[in-house]
């Protein structure tokens, strides 16, 4: 039996937390089944070579910008017909409206949506009718509407889909095994600094210049805390993150570490997990963070669902002030991690696994192309 095919549009497949979501499903899936590959506006994304180790291709689309959103239209119609998917599977925001009516126009049946993010400001006059245009299209040409939080899918869909049968909640979901918090304690990393771990990419969104304010409000306290920050080049925002950190005289309580590849060992050795961005879908980072059992202080700006309900979230009102965020951070500090049972257990009730995540995915594939 031929392999179904799906080709995946989810801009350019460098690091991110939508990114890192698809590679737990090509990772997972069965390649017998299933040809998953991937557009990517970069040049040589940094999933790449792995893609193509597993199977999958990663085929070079112009970028969306300008004048040239509808060169990228004509080769992203020329991608489709020459693999001759089955299905086209958008993770591409708004922009999933054109997606789809390219992937329609080509004659693709089977046409997926995929909400990951919930941003409440309005913007502008032209963003809001963009937007409104973009969700008609969307509306029209979506056979399968996925999403990881009803927020994310209020926002992207609108608040009438999620009563439709052709609507799946599926949330986020991390390779577990690497997060779990260790069962021997007497063997974990002993440390004389505290260190505070946020995970992002650096754009306004993620809000890394608040969390510069609040670790010059734990200094002034006479906490010796470390603020360590992962996240990909942001060019312009990094650098106002880094003009921040010279101003605030916080060299030696801050440290960039940029992307690495070991944050699950980052956040066994943190002893909390900060996340004030100011919107998410729902935050793998914040999923990985909960499976290694660490204390997790969150911006109240996103769906409560990605909460394993154990007690491991505290969720704090940006306007609280960076005095406030501080002071649940100390409560963080000094909580402690979750046992290891308490967390197997929330990931097999809530379904945070990412085997979970493919098996429903892929099963919706299924089940799509072959009726």
């Amino acid at each position: 039996m031929r392999a179904i095919r799906v080709l995946i549009v989810a801009g350019t497949m460098d690091v991110g937390g939508i990114e890192n979501q698809l590679m737990h499903l090509l990772r997972q899936a069965d390649r017998t089944k299933f040809q998953i590959d991937f557009t990517t506006t970069a040049d040589h994304p940094f999933y790449q070579d792995e893609i193509e180790t597993l199977g999958g291709r990663c085929i070079h689309i112009p970028t969306t910008g300008g004048k040239h959103f509808f060169r990228y239209c004509k080769a992203l119609y020329r991608v489709i017909k020459e693999g001759q998917y089955d299905v086209v599977h958008s993770h591409e925001l708004f922009h999933s409206g054109m997606v789809l009516l390219t992937a329609r126009i080509a004659g693709v049946k089977h046409r997926f949506v995929h909400a990951h993010s919930c941003n409440q400001e309005k913007g502008n006059l032209i963003r809001r009718v963009y937007h409104a245009v973009m969700r008609r299209l969307i509306l029209w040409n979506a056979t399968e509407f996925l999403a990881c939080s009803s927020l994310a899918a209020g926002f992207l869909f609108g608040d009438s889909v999620i009563h439709k049968s052709n609507y799946h909640l599926i949330v986020n979901s991390v390779e577990t095994a690497r997060f779990l918090p260790e069962e021997d304690r007497e063997n974990s990393v002993e440390k004389t600094i505290p260190e505070i771990l946020q995970v992002g990419r650096f754009s306004d969104e993620k809000n890394f210049l608040f969390s510069v304010q609040i670790a010059e409000a734990c200094k002034r306290r006479g906490h010796r805390f470390r603020f360590i920050f992962v996240g990909n080049n942001g060019e312009d925002y990094e650098s106002s993150v880094r003009e921040l950190i010279r101003e605030k005289r916080l060299e030696d309580t801050v440290c960039l570490l940029g992307v690495r590849k070991d944050v699950d060992k980052l956040m066994k050795r943190a002893d909390a997990f900060l996340l004030p961005s100011k919107f998410e879908g729902m935050p793998l980072t914040l999923i990985e963070a909960q499976a290694s059992g660490l204390p997790c202080i969150a911006a109240d700006t996103f769906s409560h669902e990605v909460d394993f309900g154990i007690g491991t979230v505290e969720w704090l009102r940006l306007d609280a002030g960076a005095e406030a965020w501080a002071d649940a951070l100390e409560r963080a500090v000094f909580k402690g991690r979750s046992e290891r049972g308490t967390v197997v257990k929330a990931i097999e009730t809530g379904g945070f696994d990412s085997g979970e995540f493919a098996k429903r995915t892929c099963s919706l594939y299924e089940k799509s192309v072959n009726g």
